[in-house]
């Protein structure tokens, strides 16, 4: 017989800091200290998908990755810092555009290192996977999920389950995209149980997230203990039914549908509605089967079959200089992670060089740099509330 039980989710607004949202946050959904013991390790899991910025509503806040693991040392704790960026991305040029090396140094924050030994779990009642490789050091590992609140071009919404994601090595990652997405989520959020969950919304994105979709300030910071019941608020605030997101039905279906208690803002008082990105089936089909053909390309080549097609500047979302808009004020060549990816004398992007950032469309003052691809993100801005 199935049980009833109040899992609870908090809201609360950035007002004056975001370590006091933060904290406030945490403190609302019932504090770490019950689930942090002295001696444990802690894996922290933001979002790290790509080399763009919190400030862009792609990354998670470092203020926020800060806050939580100064929670897990108060509470006896070592704070880990665990993530990988999507398969066409590379970690290490991830890591130096988020500057995410010395953020850890100052913060005394450890990097766990993404060359682990790896071990295949099963996955118990499976439905689109039966089991799943994952790093050694996260099994039964003690997790804290901090992912960034945004729509996504495959999955509708992307927040705490979708962010799990990012614990797996590439060719799982590759795996769940072949087979569905939805199910194999709802399956991996079987093998990882985060003890809580700190979701950064405060510069969000709609549209073509979860990479190059637009900017949107909602301000808020969300708390929980349950993944599932985070989601649902989550998708309520952003006016997207939870119903209509895949992993987010099954994984219900799969629960005692517990109810909800919400504590802090109201989803009601902060809720809006984000732009949903709308992608026909050749888009879908194509990214399909780029993942599907990666299983014999990554076999004979080295790397992944969309980093090679990314690479040649006519795939994906890329920048371009305009010549006729160009001053040549170097505006962008100071921002850009990687400066050879720019010649502003010959009005040329080396896309063999180029990590997609758009730190360099984002800085232009003469919107000199356009991007050209399917999406077209906007510079931040503000969004207004229902």
């Amino acid at each position: 017989m199935k049980t009833t039980r109040n899992h609870i989710v908090s809201i609360t607004k950035v007002h004056s800091s975001i370590q006091d949202s933060v904290e406030q946050a945490i403190d609302l959904a019932g504090g770490m200290e019950p689930l942090i013991r002295q001696g444990d390790e802690v894996y922290l899991k933001p979002n790290f998908v790509a080399p763009r910025g919190a400030s862009q509503g792609v990354t998670t806040d470092l203020e926020i990755v800060r806050v939580v693991a100064e929670q897990v040392r108060s509470c006896g704790g070592t704070p880990i810092l665990f993530e990988t960026p999507a398969i066409e991305f590379d970690r290490d040029k991830v890591y130096d555009a988020l500057d995410i090396w010395n953020f850890a140094k100052q913060n005394n924050i450890a990097l766990a290192s993404n060359n682990s030994e790896f071990i295949k779990i099963a996955i118990p009642q499976g439905k689109a996977f039966k089991s799943v490789k994952i790093p050694k050091v996260l099994h039964q590992a003690k997790i804290i999920n901090l992912p960034k609140l945004k729509t996504h071009v495959s999955a509708k919404m992307t927040c705490a389950m979708k962010n799990l994601i990012g614990l797996l090595p590439a060719s799982e990652k590759r795996n769940v995209h072949i087979f569905g997405l939805h199910g194999p989520i709802a399956d991996i959020c079987k093998v990882f149980r985060p003890i809580f969950t700190v979701v950064d919304a405060t510069t969000c994105m709609e549209g073509d997230g979860p990479t190059y979709g637009d900017a949107v300030d909602l301000g808020l910071i969300l708390a929980g203990t349950d993944m599932l019941s985070v989601d649902k608020i989550c998708s309520k605030i952003i006016g997207i039914p939870w119903q209509s997101i895949g992993y987010l039905r099954k994984a219900d279906h799969a629960q005692d549908n517990p109810s909800i208690k919400v504590l802090g803002q109201s989803p009601s008082s902060v809720g809006t509605h984000f732009r949903v990105p709308e992608k026909g089936r050749f888009f879908h089909f194509s990214f399909w089967l780029i993942n599907v053909l990666d299983v014999l390309f990554s076999k004979f080549y080295r790397g992944h079959l969309n980093q090679f097609l990314y690479r040649t500047g006519y795939v994906g979302t890329n920048p371009r200089i305009l010549r006729d808009k160009c001053n040549a004020c170097g505006d962008c060549i100071k921002v850009c992670p990687v400066p050879t990816a720019l010649n502003i004398d010959s009005y040329k992007v080396n896309y063999k060089e180029c990590i997609r950032c758009l730190n360099c469309y984002q800085v232009c003052p003469k919107d000199a740099i356009a991007v050209k691809g399917i999406s077209r993100p906007a510079k931040p801005r503000a969004h207004s509330f229902c």
